[in-house]
């Protein structure tokens, strides 16, 4: 394990602490909050059912500024899920009765009222679960979320819950904070997690540089192993075992990608200590503006694919941004052009699908076949190509050289079939393709995507 020069570590994140964790007048501010709301819940819902408050406050390992909050309501399991998720809606909405603000009913496994109380100046998420003691009486997967916080507030000392403050603000800084679909980022719960299992934020970034795939760890046993078994049965590269839940990866949502950067941050942490790491490479409106013309100077065609969205959760819409970009991509592959780097991007009810390609124009193109010492598919490739204008042999392997039918990635985005375009909710049919031009209005909201992919 690479270990870090403890004074430098020690003064950075006293210097990071100083600007992200919340304050004493701030901590007292959002407790006062929080007990309002909690006492008002109380006053609604029957003595038989529990107020429970859950999720990065409950823990103390909020960032500053952050004043949301999770109260679970929990329920007897003899009342059952059904019951239980119809009264806890009833009683979430039933606090705007007495406080100005409005509601969304908002979807986990099951619906939950997020109330935006005006007075208060909070945001709260109003969650019905069961209660119960153990991971065998869930009936749903929020049910186990109170038991995350017991874990956690029996497990992590102050000075650690610093660290996890620490760890989110780092992974912020680089975009890769947050479960959601969008970000395939790390949580809150599994940076709690890594902490705990790492004892400290120099310690976990010193053993991020020397992580090998497939990575398994568990927090409950402090064990990590490469087992390949174990990345198998939870179909994984990066496997952490949930403490309270062995049956659940909480690392699931991570992308190679957001693992991969964040250890290349911790690898250029741990061979120099530089408090300008934590804050990532910034964000400039002007660079927003100007992103289009930079990626020009550097040899670069940038496609923007705009359509209309349905009204629906991001959750729901983005993923199939995602697959049909990457089957837009390898369309283009196939055709024999390069994509260098992607995103795609929600906003209001527009889709955007950005793509970054090389200058390219091709005039033919050379496609791989089999081996010619498997008969049949030789000759039916040579069959399939019979046009072409030869077929070269590179090593044992044949190819068809043709004459390009699509001679500019343009020309291949505006000929992709229905196929491709349609996929559930996404309807890029009647796409409007721009080149090399990105409207003010998407200008900010890509820039900040495209900042994901580089370090």
């Amino acid at each position: 394990m690479v270990r870090l020069n403890k004074d430098a570590y020690r003064k950075i994140f006293d210097r990071v602490l100083a600007d992200i964790k919340p304050s004493d007048a701030e901590a007292a501010d959002i407790t006062y909050r929080v007990n309002e709301l909690t006492e008002i819940l109380a006053g609604i819902v029957p003595k038989n059912v529990e107020l429970r408050v859950a999720g990065s406050i409950a823990r103390g390992t909020n960032l500053k500024g952050n004043g949301d909050v999770d109260i679970f309501l929990l329920f007897d399991k003899s009342v059952g899920r059904e019951k239980a998720v119809r009264l806890g809606l009833e009683y979430g909405k039933k606090v705007l009765q007495s406080k100005k603000g409005h509601y969304e009913i908002k979807y986990a496994e099951h619906p939950y009222v997020r109330l935006y109380v005006d007075s208060l100046g909070m945001k709260a998420d109003i969650v019905p679960a069961l209660k119960i003691d153990n991971i065998n009486e869930m009936g749903t997967t929020v049910d186990r979320t109170p038991l995350h916080t017991e874990f956690i507030n029996s497990h992590l000392t102050s000075m650690q819950k610093d660290h996890v403050r620490l760890l989110k603000y780092l992974l912020r800084s680089y975009g890769i904070y947050g479960a959601e679909v969008k970000t395939n980022g790390f949580s809150g719960y599994l940076c709690e997690l890594l902490i705990h299992h790492y004892g400290s934020i120099q310690d976990l970034m010193s053993s991020a540089v020397k992580f090998r795939l497939p990575m398994v760890i568990e927090p409950r046993q402090r064990n990590e192993s490469n087992s390949k078994e174990t990345a198998s049965r939870f179909n994984s590269q990066f496997v952490v075992i949930d403490p309270v839940d062995p049956d659940r990866n909480v690392a699931a949502g991570v992308s190679l990608e957001s693992l991969s950067k964040f250890v290349l941050v911790a690898r250029k942490f741990v061979q120099k200590p530089d408090i300008k790491l934590f804050h990532g490479i910034g964000f400039s409106q002007a660079q927003a503006r100007g992103m289009v013309k930079k990626l020009s100077d550097s040899g670069l065609d940038t496609f923007l694919l705009l359509s209309r969205v349905p009204d629906k959760s991001e959750d729901v819409i983005y993923p199939q941004l995602r697959k049909v970009n990457g089957q837009i991509s390898k369309c283009l592959q196939q055709e024999g052009f390069s994509v260098y780097f992607s995103a795609q991007i929600i906003s209001g009810r527009v889709g955007a699908i950005f793509m970054a390609a090389p200058k390219q124009r091709l005039v033919s193109r050379l496609l791989k076949g089999p081996t010619v010492f498997i008969p049949d598919a030789s000759d039916a490739f040579i069959k399939k190509h019979r046009n072409a204008l030869g077929f070269p042999i590179i090593d044992s392997e044949i190819y068809a050289l043709e004459k390009a039918r699509l001679q500019s990635v343009e020309d291949v985005l505006r000929s992709l079939p229905r196929s491709v375009l349609v996929h559930k909710d996404i309807n890029l049919s009647k796409m409007r393709l721009l080149v090399n031009k990105v409207p003010k209005e998407y200008s900010v909201l890509l820039y900040s995507e495209l900042q994901k992919k580089f370090l």
